[in-house]
């Protein structure tokens, strides 16, 4: 792919920003072979505040286990909304960052217009000498309005699980339940975390979190199917890029085809 960004368009604090990206993403609950454009503007209106709206349109395709092959092409606006306070994006011990998208748009294969929203907040509490401990939350919504889940694109659907989201459980494996064990994304999602973080030296940190996930068949979430929770501890080596990841956790509700536990690696703390 390709991104283009010309910045102080119109004023200082706003940037036009243009993308062309093929990719191919091949997924325990489908494969998609896709081509995908964007083009639209950011803009800054404090340090903290920002928001970005743009036109967005692609063809895609995809494989899987419960509706076999399907064509998609869409266009739409994508609108988002960005506040965050935290005193460091990687490795944050104080602030809050909160983020509401809007996403409408219309897939001409099957002739449905759909909206998609999602509502995520974070906050962080340090305490201790020097914030040694940071108490950590994550809340995160997400409602998918318009046609059923057999017309709509899998990557607009909602799944859960993975290093960040409900961990414990494969990447993007919690959903609706499909034939023979297989998974289909929802309309609707409810993830939350809690970590309780603690530095043991300059370079060294300990963390025990809880994950819960939450797909549902409708727009709006009314629980009938299970929420599903994850629990572990991991291992932080703090470094000036930001802290390098490594936890392990269990599934607490494990079902057929859920791993006994897993592992997750990466840089910056899972939120």
């Amino acid at each position: 792919g390709a991104t283009f960004l010309k910045p102080g368009v119109y004023t200082p604090d706003t940037d036009f920003v243009a993308s062309l990206i093929g990719d191919r993403e091949v997924l325990e609950p489908y494969t998609r072979t896709s081509v995908n454009a964007e083009a639209g503007f950011t803009h800054m209106f404090t340090p903290e505040l920002s928001a970005r709206l743009s036109l967005t349109g692609g063809v895609s395709r995809f494989d899987d286990d419960v509706f076999g092959r399907r064509d998609f092409t869409n266009i739409g606006l994508l609108g988002g909304v960005v506040y965050d306070s935290r005193d460091n994006k990687v490795d944050a011990t104080e602030g809050y960052y909160l983020e509401a998208t809007l996403e409408p748009f219309y897939e001409f294969n099957y002739g449905n217009a759909a909206a998609r929203m999602t509502a995520e907040a974070r906050a962080y509490y340090g305490f201790g000498e020097d914030a040694r401990f940071v108490l950590a939350g994550r809340l995160k919504l997400g409602m998918l309005a318009g046609a059923s889940v057999a017309e709509l694109p899998p990557d607009k659907l909602f799944f859960a699980g993975g290093g960040g989201s409900v961990r414990g459980y494969a990447y993007r494996n919690i959903g609706l339940p499909g034939p023979g064990g297989t998974v289909v994304g929802g309309r609707s999602l409810i993830e939350a975390s809690a970590e309780l973080r603690a530095k043991v030296t300059d370079s060294i940190g300990v963390v025990g979190f809880v994950d819960a996930g939450y797909v549902g068949a409708d727009t709006f979430p009314h629980f009938s199917e299970d929420l599903r929770l994850g629990a572990g501890a991991g291992l932080r080596y703090l470094t000036g890029l930001g802290p390098i990841r490594l936890d392990a956790a269990v599934p607490l509700d494990p079902r057929a085809g859920d791993p006994d536990f897993a592992f997750y690696v990466g840089i910056g703390q899972a939120f």
